[in-house]
């Protein structure tokens, strides 16, 4: 008796089952007539609808316009600010002298004469002066102008400076 029990149990209880999961889902599907609202979002030229979630195209705008920026006055200021500085680079530079104010204006001078070189920098370092030559990308480059310059100035060293930006060759 209990195995005709069990039997009729597993034979009849999973068909009534599926058939109540398959009346529950026919309910969901649509039986409903209540509206669904829907996410729309507009942009220049596309509609995304949160139902579809598909790209709808809008008619082009054909004509001209203005177009107007406004801007903070310290953004406008810092642009034109960089806008008028040349940028500069980690390099390097050859120290030719380091001394007094008028010894490095006469190297300055004399430099320019026997070398006819454009970039030569004087600089302050407190309370002494600097004359440095050049403007190197890297290490190597200085290497070579300054087996030049040795000759004639004993004391020439390479040092690392925020250089200009050379002409590329």
């Amino acid at each position: 008796m209990k195995y005709r029990v069990f039997t009729y149990l597993t034979k009849v209880v999973p068909p009534l089952i599926c058939l109540l999961f398959a009346f529950n889902a026919h309910a969901q599907r649509g039986e409903n007539k209540r509206e669904h609202k829907t996410d729309t979002i507009v942009a220049d030229s596309t509609t995304i609808d949160s139902t579809t979630c598909s790209l709808i195209p809008l008619p082009e705008k054909i004509g001209s316009g203005d177009f107007v920026l406004n801007m903070d006055s310290s953004i406008t200021s810092l642009y034109f600010e960089s806008a008028n500085q040349e940028p500069v680079i980690n390099g390097f530079r050859i120290q030719i002298y380091f001394g007094d104010l008028e010894s490095a204006r006469a190297v300055r001078a004399k430099c320019r004469k026997s070398f006819d070189h454009n970039r030569i920098y004087l600089e302050s370092i407190t309370p002494n002066y600097s004359v440095a030559v050049g403007d190197y990308r890297d290490r190597w480059e200085a290497e070579i102008a300054l087996s030049e310059y040795l000759k004639k100035y004993k004391d020439a060293l390479i040092i690392p400076s925020e250089i200009k930006l050379p002409e590329l060759n």
